[in-house]
């Protein structure tokens, strides 16, 4: 089929077919050794805990923020702006982060951000007064955004088309578990309730620890595919992952990428490893790639997304801001080390992912695959926002009622680990439609999702604290759950007219490849 976001992907025999097909250049990261991967993956991984959990430490360290003199100067500012502050960089920086890699590579791009960590954090620990705090603050969350965004294509690059939803759900579900067990020992640190340099200071540590092993262990993940030949024949793959057979070399349209065999002497092999920059993309990719992101904006089908993401973390950050004032307060009383045990809860929400969603997911989209005689249409990941968007709108209404009416403080606990489970959850659903959908306009899809939606709930999050305040945390979050299920429930008419809505709009921009799924 020429339907974009359709794909053959299992044979007639019945076996799932390994796409795109590896190519013979040691760059291709689909043909690297499990070894590789794996070490590229970890590395991944360790930067999403590092640079999420440097962001969202402040929270628990509002009390030895108030009690330093050094930060009591900041004119209008409230402390709470050292987390709304960074959130927003987050969605700014989707907007460099991707669009660059395509002009200089996703490694360079990748170094750049984990220095940028490991730079501000010590920055962070040496600030003198409140703003210059509050700048080191600004520049984590930027280089953070790419956690949320160029990972994400990182991930994508490294795994075949079957591998892509339990990679992708692995990514969301194991990184966000390890990053809040991380954030619910914080407060057990006893130094930080009154010196909140010294979780700069320790976590400078683990900032170069990751630029260390991002420069060492990470490769280049961007690849132009070029024709492979495979049973005779040659085969051509494009951006959107469609696969053409030609029977000669000389009817493959375009120059032949030939392999790029590695030098055999362990010193240039080892410079070839840590060199920053490959050469191998273009600055033309990067400025093709803003009009595919105004496209985007303009398609339904992925300004749906973006408003139900923007929607579900607006309740996130609903019950992120409260549960730590309605613990602490009448009728629970806890102490500061059992309101941060909350984190545990939501850990375990967002462990649950990685099974609940990734595995089901792919079991879901193998059935349907094989009952439409093998070809894979991107309405078959749609099942994957059923269990996020009924997680969140259940998160919501049950915090909401237990901190108006002081039910049993459980609930809280249960509550934010439902939240923690839609969030993660619905950002592995949120990739997976986007790209799969529009697949030669991935990484405009990921800066619209990475970016607008965190902008959007960062400009709510100062509505909030005035809606509690007028309506009491029962209506304001029974509100929040009504409108992530009428969101939400706009994927049911997707699922049945989305493959014909996903192919009318079109632009200059629109067949540009580089910043496809599969560059070519």
């Amino acid at each position: 089929m020429d339907l974009s976001g359709s794909v053959f992907l299992i044979s007639s025999d019945g076996q799932m077919l390994s796409l795109p097909i590896p190519s013979d250049s040691p760059n291709d990261p689909l043909g690297w050794s499990s070894r590789k991967r794996m070490l590229a993956f970890a590395s991944v991984m360790l930067y999403d805990v590092v640079g999420v959990a440097a962001i969202q430490a402040p929270t628990f360290m509002y009390g030895a923020f108030d009690h330093d003199a050094a930060l009591a100067e900041r004119s209008l500012f409230r402390i709470e702006v050292l987390v709304s502050a960074p959130m927003l960089m987050l969605g700014i920086g989707a907007f460099l982060w991707v669009p660059l890699s395509l002009a200089i590579g996703r490694r360079p791009v990748f170094l750049l951000c984990t220095l940028m960590t490991f730079i501000s954090t010590i920055s962070a620990a040496l600030a003198q007064n409140f703003y210059q705090l509050l700048a080191a603050m600004c520049v984590q969350g930027l280089a953070a955004s790419s956690i949320l965004s160029l990972l994400l294509c990182i991930v994508i690059d490294m795994t075949f088309i079957h591998e892509r939803p339990q990679a992708i759900a692995m990514f969301w579900g194991l990184g966000g578990s390890l990053t809040l067990l991380v954030l619910s020992i914080i407060p057990q640190i006893k130094v930080v309730d009154t010196d909140w340099r010294s979780f700069y200071w320790i976590w400078s540590m683990a900032s170069l620890a990751s630029f260390v092993m991002t420069l060492f262990c990470f490769p280049e993940t961007f690849f132009l595919r070029p024709p492979v030949a495979w049973d005779g024949r040659i085969v051509v793959q494009s951006g959107s992952e469609k696969v053409r057979i030609y029977d000669d070399w000389d009817a493959v349209p375009g120059e032949q990428a030939l392999p790029n065999p590695p030098d055999k002497h362990w010193f240039k092999r080892f410079i070839q490893r840590i060199k920053v920059w490959s050469g191998r993309s273009e600055w033309k990719a990067m400025w093709a790639c803003y009009p595919q992101v105004i496209l985007c904006l303009c398609n339904p089908l992925v300004f749906w997304v973006m408003l139900l993401n923007a929607v579900n973390f607006a309740g996130m950050v609903s019950i992120g801001e409260s549960f730590v004032y309605v613990l602490a307060a009448k009728p629970y009383n806890f102490p500061p080390w059992a309101v941060a045990l909350v984190n545990l809860a939501a850990a375990v929400g967002s462990f649950l992912v990685w099974p609940a969603a990734g595995i089901m997911i792919q079991n879901i989209t193998r059935h349907l695959t094989r009952r439409n005689g093998g070809v894979r249409h991107a309405e078959y990941y749609l099942p994957a926002f059923v269990l996020p968007v009924l997680a969140g709108a259940a998160g919501n209404l049950l915090f909401g009622l237990t901190a108006q009416y002081h039910l049993h403080w459980i609930l809280i606990y249960i509550s934010y680990a439902l939240k923690s489970f839609s969030f993660v959850a619905l950002g592995a659903a949120n990739v997976l439609w986007v790209t799969e959908s529009f697949p030669q306009w991935s990484a405009a899809a990921l800066v619209c999702v990475g970016g607008f939606s965190y902008i959007v709930s960062f400009s709510m999050s100062f509505v909030l604290p005035l809606w509690i305040k007028s309506q009491g945390y029962a209506w304001e979050n029974i509100q929040l759950a009504i409108m992530i299920l009428v969101v939400g429930g706009v994927g049911v008419p997707v699922a049945f007219w989305g493959k014909n809505v996903r192919q009318y709009l079109d632009g200059r921009w629109g067949e540009y490849q580089a910043g496809a799924l599969r560059p070519q």
